[in-house]
């Protein structure tokens, strides 16, 4: 590619965005981040990776993280101190992003990283979903789950993510107007939309 481009995926839970992710970084033959960022970030600030991983995409709600706050003050307890360290590491964990973002083109699943690059040109936000029945498909083929935990987990897995992401963007997660592009993954089928992700690249490239 003459132009670097970073394509940022925030995806449904189980609605094919590590899928669509890997496909476009294979046809733009360029890197691609998920649970790598945790690596980064882990490698640059010398912290276990298992640090990362336990606070990955999850944020407690708004009242949570304040009462928790208030509480610790009143009792003297930790909840201070771990609702600064869960916003520690999704700055370091941001600062990770913005490094490779700055060095090379690629691909970034999740992890706020819309928001984090809101400012970068270079940036092309995207946001897949897809219907409740092909995502419990996708989630009990690969954890091995009935239909019935598959949905459960679905919904559970977007609580969180939409939780992260509102907490630490002040944007709604999954709503259209968020993002420079919303497909439907169900609808169109994973290369489609590679496709359509690229046309939608191309255009805009051309009027930066």
């Amino acid at each position: 590619m003459e132009n670097k481009i970073i394509i940022s995926i925030g995806r449904q839970f189980g609605a094919g965005g590590r899928r669509v992710g890997q496909a476009l970084a294979k046809r733009l033959d360029i890197p691609y981040y998920d649970k790598e960022l945790i690596l980064e970030a882990a490698k640059e600030y010398g912290f276990a990776p298992e640090i990362f991983e336990q606070n990955d995409e999850k944020s407690a709600s708004f009242s949570g993280n304040v009462l928790q706050w208030m509480e610790s003050l009143v009792t003297g307890g930790m909840g201070a101190k771990n609702y600064l360290s869960q916003d520690a590491l999704f700055e370091m964990q941001a600062s990770a992003i913005r490094k490779i973002a700055e060095e090379k083109s690629c691909v970034i699943v999740g992890r706020c990283s819309d928001y984090v690059l809101r400012d970068n040109p270079n940036c092309v936000s995207v946001f897949l979903h897809s219907t409740d029945e092909d995502r419990a498909q996708r989630i009990q083929e690969r954890s091995h789950l009935t239909y019935e935990e598959a949905i459960v987990k679905m919904r559970t897995q977007d609580k969180k993510r939409a939780a992260y992401y509102n907490f630490y963007s002040n944007k709604t997660w999954g709503e259209s107007s968020t993002y420079d592009l919303s497909l439907n993954v169900s609808a169109i089928g994973v290369e489609k939309c590679v496709d359509i992700i690229l046309y939608f690249i191309e255009n805009k490239v051309s009027k930066v």
